[in-house]
């Protein structure tokens, strides 16, 4: 297997190379089968998971990536998504601009300090 088998989604290249050579050698170690995942997809699920949600609609919005996803018959299907700016991108931008901190996160600072 090549580590390029292991990267199913995006991300940044250098990030999942790495973990993609540690997860191979963890899962050689321990003889355990290495599964691909999208990163997205990965995200979602956990708020499946917890909100017990059948088939959601998802507004996706992460530093690169904005979409509108929704669930059905098994499989995840993107209704839209940006092609300029993500929202997450341009919270991240943003928050750099006006100098704020990322601690615990751009948007929620950002929106801190609108709330003021």
């Amino acid at each position: 297997m090549m580590l390029s088998d292991f990267i199913c989604g995006p991300g940044m290249g250098a990030p999942l190379v790495t973990v993609a050579l540690v997860a191979r050698t963890v899962a050689q170690l321990w003889g355990k089968p290495l599964l691909g995942v999208n990163h997205c997809i990965g995200h979602i699920e956990m708020g499946r998971l917890i909100t017990k949600a059948n088939n959601p609609t998802v507004l996706y919005v992460s530093g690169g990536n904005t979409q509108v996803i929704a669930y059905s018959e098994r499989r995840y299907r993107i209704f839209g998504e940006t092609i300029d700016i993500a929202v997450g991108n341009c919270l991240d931008r943003f928050a750099r601009v006006i100098k704020i901190s990322n601690d615990p996160s751009p948007g929620y600072n950002i929106e801190q300090m609108a709330k003021k």
